[in-house]
């Protein structure tokens, strides 16, 4: 059962919140690199650090009969936490790690377009609060077109060590007691329940034929994708999966789900900005600026395609 998250009091919010998909830091156990794989064919293990283990999947894959390349960061946030960046003007995300000299992984956010509704005033299609500031709300009408792109949320309250994965509205976010949030789109797998499967609709009509925005379009078919995820151990994940390119194909919001559930069977998922967005930078990479994907914004397969991003989650070394 999907639980829609409507406006309510803060304190009777942050009950239901606590109860439909947040985790509170120490609940989980210690685990080694390879247990948070159920198979670990074609993967490739890096312990970086105690609790940062980072996943590189290459090669064919089954589930979407295509060439994939993957990476996974799997992170602990008893020894690490979370800076959520609002960065204006937009910028690499190589660029904004190093408004952060403690970051030691980060990933690209969440969608950021500002539209325009029927009377030309702009629009946003998404929610993002830092450090207790709210930077950007839901002001998109429901029948416009990007109206799909805040279904769910991802929060972080380090004062109280709490992360979660929930549904929500413009309402429910604006609500939440907690210092760091942003919103996406699709979720992908709700309390083991793998919902990402289902929200392209199957049309008559080719896909590629729909407009590009059309939630149909835009998460049936494939593209880079980026990802935040809850295990069942208590461990958040970051998913870059490359695409767009014969070596990597990457994928719709089903193989997508598909693909986390069969390798890390994720009690929360919910996707975030993919396409040229996708970016995946961490410290410890030989990679140029840090960069272990491949970006696409220059159309060549290494690492130096990246887009100018909105917004960040980084990961940083706790302080005592």
């Amino acid at each position: 059962m999907h639980i829609q998250i409507k406006w309510l009091p803060v304190m009777v919010l942050a009950g239901l919140i606590l109860s439909c998909g947040s985790k509170q830091r120490g609940q989980h156990q210690e685990i080694s690199a390879t247990d948070l794989l159920q198979d670990t064919v074609g993967w490739a293990i890096e312990k970086l650090a105690d609790g940062l283990v980072k996943y590189h999947y290459t090669g064919y894959d089954s589930i979407s009969a295509a060439n994939q390349n993957v990476n996974v960061v799997a992170v602990d946030l008893d020894l690490y936490r979370l800076a959520f960046d609002d960065q204006r003007p937009s910028d690499s995300l190589s660029s904004i790690v190093k408004r952060h000299p403690d970051a030691v992984a980060a990933i690209n956010g969440t969608y950021y377009e500002i539209a325009r509704n029927e009377a030309g005033d702009s629009v946003a299609s998404s929610f993002f609060k830092t450090d207790g500031v709210i930077k950007s709300t839901v002001t998109i009408p429901e029948d416009h077109q990007l109206y799909w792109k805040h279904e769910g949320a991802f929060f972080y309250d380090p004062a109280t060590d709490t992360l979660g994965i929930v549904y929500g509205s413009k309402e429910s976010y604006e609500a939440m007691p907690f210092a760091n949030a942003l919103s996406g789109s699709p979720m992908l797998v709700y309390a083991d329940n793998p919902v990402g499967e289902t929200f392209a609709k199957p049309r008559e009509i080719p896909l590629d034929s729909l407009d590009y925005e059309d939630p149909d379009r835009h998460q049936g078919v494939r593209h880079p994708r980026t990802a935040v995820a809850l295990t069942n151990s208590g461990y958040l994940m970051l998913i870059a999966v490359d695409g767009r390119r014969p070596e990597t194909a990457g994928m719709s919001a089903k193989e997508l789900t598909r693909f986390l559930v069969r390798y890390f069977d994720p009690q929360y998922a919910l996707n975030l900005d993919g396409g040229g967005s996708t970016t995946l930078w961490m410290k410890q990479s030989d990679a140029p600026n840090g960069v272990v994907n491949y970006p696409t914004d220059n159309k060549q397969y290494n690492h130096y395609g990246q887009r100018k991003i909105r917004n960040a989650i980084v990961v940083l070394e706790k302080t005592q």
